[in-house]
């Protein structure tokens, strides 16, 4: 009989942890990037 080991499912404060990690990587590449975005932050 072979034995086949499952996972156990993430814990909540986990998943939140990694969709906070997502969305902050996000806002990095896509919002605090863009020249528009830092020329109103700055010079406002």
């Amino acid at each position: 009989m072979s034995s086949t080991s499952f996972e156990a499912a993430p814990e909540p404060m986990q998943v939140a942890q990694f969709w906070l990690y997502r969305i902050g990587a996000y806002l990095l590449i896509n919002v605090i990037d863009d020249p528009a975005w830092l020329a109103m932050m700055f010079c406002y």
